[in-house]
């Protein structure tokens, strides 16, 4: 890294095989630590026109020096909660976040004097999200003298639509990822950090991504360590096992009567960006916080599959690194939201969610013994404890069952160290609790209310 030391506003320059970026001198919120960002890094061409639903293509550089002083849109998608759409097909940019450390304290770096690498992964559900500064602030692992990438990568159908052929081979979004990685591999040198020293982590759906890196024969040897928060390629919501179904239905709605899959491609990239983001928004009655959109397993005749099977057969064989693996103790809270709580107003609509929740593939019998265990009749006339027990059955239900399951696929390895958290602080600095609150403001005295019970 070089510093231009004729700006007075401390901006940095480096210098990469793309070209010259020049950055800006920022401090962290809490330790005034100084680190400089370099924001809205091409890592890849624009997969826009014929590269729409494409694997990545490599970024052809620029000329003279790119100003990356501030971020880029964020891959197009539905603004969370509302029906407008936001962001940009052009969305594969990624942002560094480089710690200034003085040389005196040279023994916080890894042995060869290079800054250990941490690239982030947002969640989002493969819908939504970026990997934005604003929303995923770097300050606190700056502190630690680490250097912090964060990544877009491509959502819902424009980095998820399956049609089984090279012109649209599916995991488009996980593909960019990977691209990220291997940019971040061979550049980061350049910014002082090493590339022998990678952690990839993620939350939500980019701890699903994680889940997945370790698994992909692509991945291999690109990073050293993996951390997993929330999320597990197990997860009922983490696959679509019917991926060309929903390719269809997308193409038939959007006018497309084909059953030829090139012809099909040929038609959708005919299609506006912003309309055909409109249309990934369907889901039926049993599908509560399942989308359509999602990674899947790539076929046989595709070229470089980064899915090549099914997860629990790539597992068999998943690249060991050591692992950090977790949960919260209230991931569904995401559930308590105003419509989704009146589902549970009474009795019977209680069994007829819990069946739908399970896909109807269990017996009346089944059915009855879970709504007993989360729904004793001591407890549902307890508003505070009903509430509890909808978010302990959708945490259950979409995050805990598989995450002990992908946890015990890495402890058989035995290989790598592997640890097990659960994070359980009931704090202000909640995104998902202040957006439920937000919803249904009487939860937060209720859930209030069952934190002083039980602390």
């Amino acid at each position: 890294m070089v510093a231009d030391h004729n700006n007075s506003t401390g901006k940095m320059e480096v210098v990469i095989e793309q070209g010259v970026l020049k950055g800006f001198q920022n401090k962290t919120l809490l330790s005034n630590k100084p680190y400089v960002s370099f924001l809205g890094i091409p890592y890849a061409k624009a997969p826009v026109n014929d590269l729409r639903f494409k694997a990545p293509v490599k970024h052809p550089g620029w000329s003279g020096v790119l100003n990356a002083i501030s971020e880029r849109d964020k891959c197009m998608q539905y603004a969370f909660m509302t029906n407008n759409i936001i962001g940009s097909e052009d969305c594969l940019y990624l942002n560094v976040s480089v710690p200034q450390v003085v040389k005196t304290f040279h023994k916080q770096k890894d042995s060869n004097g290079k800054l250990a690498v941490m690239i982030f992964i947002h969640g989002g559900a493969f819908n939504y999200g970026s990997g934005s500064i604003k929303e995923y602030s770097p300050d606190y692992l700056l502190d630690e003298n680490v250097i912090v990438v964060s990544i877009n990568y491509r959502l819902n159908a424009l980095g998820f639509l399956n049609l089984d052929i090279d012109e649209c081979p599916g995991n488009m979004g996980l593909k960019d990822q990977l691209f990220a990685i291997k940019w971040v591999k061979a550049n980061i040198a350049a910014f002082g950090g090493d590339a022998n020293n990678i952690t990839i982590f993620g939350e939500s759906a980019g701890s699903v991504s994680v889940h997945y890196h370790t698994m992909s024969p692509q991945s291999t040897g690109l990073y050293q360590r993996a951390i997993m928060q929330s999320g597990c390629a197990f997860n009922p919501w983490a696959l679509n096992e019917n991926h060309r179904a929903t390719a269809f239905k997308l193409a038939n709605n959007l006018g497309c009567l084909s059953s030829d899959p090139k012809e099909i491609v040929k038609y959708l990239k005919n299609i506006s960006a912003i309309d055909l983001v409109k249309e990934t928004k369907f889901k039926d009655e049993t599908d509560f916080l399942v989308y359509k959109f999602a990674p899947s397993i790539e076929s046989d005749v595709v070229s470089n599959p980064f899915l090549p099977a099914h997860p629990k057969t790539l597992a068999i064989s998943t690249f060991p690194v050591p692992v950090i693996i977790g949960l919260n103790n209230m991931e569904g809270i995401i559930a308590l939201s105003e419509d989704r709580v009146s589902q549970f107003s009474d009795d019977d609509h209680i069994t007829d969610e819990i069946s739908k929740l399970f896909k109807n593939r269990y017996s009346t019998e089944a059915i009855s013994k879970i709504k007993e265990f989360y729904f004793n009749k001591s407890n549902i006339g307890s508003e505070t404890i009903k509430l509890e027990s909808i978010c302990h059955l959708h945490s259950d239900v979409f995050f805990c069952n598989d995450f002990y399951d992908g946890f015990d696929w890495f402890l058989k390895q035995n290989i790598t160290p592997v640890y097990k958290y659960e994070f359980k602080f009931d704090g202000e600095l909640n995104a998902s609790k202040n957006l439920v609150f937000a919803t249904r403001p009487v939860l937060r005295h209720a859930i209030k209310g069952y934190y002083s019970i039980l602390y």
